[in-house]
């Protein structure tokens, strides 16, 4: 690991846990590749005083991906102090500029070690449970700083942007929900429904579960009993502030409601 890349970890790491930002490092000394980023990502997770919880992945499609200019997906940790039940009352002050976004996660009900390699979506059904989420979405890293916007690999390195997560009760015999059709309406205290995402920009949460499970083994990381993974969002990344509330629709499976207070 270069002097450079441990500097930034070790930044992003204070940002973190003193709720702060770093600046983002000039090009020379940022993460030039996804192996570079994942470097930086997991040296921060060592630095972070907490414990892991699980994983978030964002830019799962590649529609996604060209929207937002990402070379592919976007993967983060989630930690047991920015995690949150439904309804929920969140602390404004642990998430400065928060966006919200809604997602599908899953939490696994056993551990799914390394044998089970490659992790398919029929493989992995009857492992996983459904849960309704909310993302609470921010970088670390100081506005207009380093000369440059971040790129993928900034936002892989700050912990893929992840932030902090809300997450709803189990729901079982979830296997028939048609997922990417379903219907969601968020919308923040009583202004405009926040555009949900459809058609291409859209895919079968388990199958994106599948794919990441394989990507985190690739990298020496496997899913344990208890943990979750949050799939992408469907919606527009909408920001949200001190005395807001989210209150999210998902058709027929259930609604999550976010306070920040």
């Amino acid at each position: 690991m270069t002097e450079s890349l441990q500097t930034l970890a070790r930044a992003l790491a204070d940002a973190w846990n003193d709720v702060t930002t770093a600046p983002l490092p000039p090009q020379a000394d940022a993460p030039s590749s996804r192996a570079d980023a994942y470097i930086v990502q997991d040296r921060m997770a060592e630095l972070i005083v907490d414990s892991p919880a699980g994983w978030k992945v964002g830019a799962t499609v590649p529609a996604v991906q060209r929207l937002e200019g990402h070379d592919g997906p976007i993967p983060g940790r989630l930690f047991a102090s920015r995690l949150f039940e439904q309804p929920a009352r969140v602390p404004a002050r642990l998430f400065p500029g928060a966006n919200v976004e809604c997602e599908f996660a899953f939490r696994a009900n056993r551990d799914l070690p390394y044998g089970e390699m490659p992790f398919t979506a029929s493989g992995i059904v009857d492992a996983i449970d459904l849960h309704l989420a909310v993302e609470l979405t921010g970088s670390r890293f100081t506005a207009d700083t380093g000369g440059r916007q971040p790129g993928s690999f900034d936002t892989i390195a700050d912990n893929g942007n992840g932030a902090g997560f809300v997450f709803g009760p189990a729901i079982r015999n979830w296997q028939g929900i048609a997922f990417e059709t379903l219907a969601i309406t968020p919308r923040i205290d009583n202004g405009p429904a926040i555009k949900a995402y459809q058609g291409e920009y859209r895919r079968d949460p388990v199958a994106v579960m599948a794919e990441t499970l394989n990507d985190l083994a690739a990298r020496g990381f496997v899913l344990s009993s208890g943990d979750y993974l949050s799939t992408g969002s469907l919606t527009e990344p909408t920001p949200i502030r001190q005395g807001q509330t989210l209150m999210a629709d998902f058709a027929s499976i259930g609604t999550m409601q976010v306070e920040l207070v």
